[in-house]
């Protein structure tokens, strides 16, 4: 129901739609981007995904029903050396997609490219204490909560707490999806 293509230049402006707010930008990218987004924020994060071996790659997902564009996600910080990567920058996309299993087939085939493909051995993420859906899907396909940094992002006058999740090559249970 979901394959993964790497994100291009084909991309910048569907992903742009889908970021209505700085806060949203804050939830999505974090430090990495600025509000509003933009085309050449996106060309200067593209960029550190090229290359034989890159620490990033970005993907997007598409519905493979309708042919869709249905969401983003990346591995930042692979360290093949280490056999680690953090899974980052997921998004569903149109909101009216969101809450329809698309985000737990999309880390599905997240893991299952980074545990088959890539040969890593650990993933980790992180996650506001407030997105309840994300954290429950995690603990679903078998994440650990790892920490919780407290008050660790400032977004106008509240503070969000932050939770580190992370998944063993041995703790993930092969999923029935395949790298099509």
């Amino acid at each position: 129901m979901i394959k993964l293509q790497r994100f291009d230049e084909t991309d910048f402006n569907r992903l742009i739609a889908w970021i209505p707010s700085d806060r949203f930008l804050t939830q999505w990218g974090r430090w990495r981007f600025t509000f509003p987004l933009d085309i050449l924020q996106l060309t200067n994060y593209l960029k550190e995904t090229k290359g034989s071996n890159p620490s990033r790659i970005a993907f997007k997902a598409i519905h493979t029903e309708s042919g869709k564009v249905v969401g983003h996600a990346e591995l930042d910080r692979i360290s093949r050396s280490n056999g680690t990567a953090s899974l980052c920058r997921m998004l569903i996309g149109p909101a009216e997609m969101r809450n329809k299993g698309l985000g737990k087939l999309l880390v599905q085939k997240i893991l299952l490219f980074a545990f088959k493909s890539l040969a890593l051995r650990r993933i980790d993420l992180q996650v506001y204490s407030f997105n309840k859906n994300a954290i429950s899907c995690y603990e679903r396909l078998g994440f650990k909560h790892e920490g919780r940094l407290r008050k660790y992002v400032k977004v106008g006058e509240e503070f969000w707490d932050l939770i580190w999740m992370g998944i063993l090559k041995e703790e993930w249970h092969n999923c029935r999806v395949t790298l099509t």
